[in-house]
């Protein structure tokens, strides 16, 4: 019994693992809005990148997205790495490496 019930959690997890954000699926304008305003919502930086973070498993962002999700962070340091970890999700990845550029001059 304990054999069948441990194939099954294996069996059911293995879908989960395999998983992977190919941007099939793009933030429309409605979770945009309620993603900035739960990130507004919040005082610490870390809370805000934990948000996005859970958003970006799902769903891809444009570049103008990014931009408006970067400026709810308060630190330099934050918006580093925001910068940086949301790359794999961008859907016009020649305007975030013109944003890129623009922000390293």
């Amino acid at each position: 019994m304990k054999k069948i019930v441990i194939y099954i959690i294996i069996c059911l997890s293995i879908p989960l693992f395999s998983y992977s954000n190919d941007c099939n699926y793009v933030m429309d304008d409605n979770r945009m809005e309620r993603i900035v305003q739960q990130m507004q919502n919040k005082q610490d930086d870390n809370k805000k990148m934990n948000i996005i973070k859970t958003y970006l498993q799902r769903l891809c962002l444009s570049t103008e997205q990014m931009s408006n999700i970067l400026n709810t962070f308060g630190s330099k340091e934050a918006q580093v790495e925001f910068l940086a970890y949301s790359k794999d999700y961008i859907i016009d990845i020649e305007n975030y490496n013109k944003l890129i550029s623009k922000k390293n001059n």
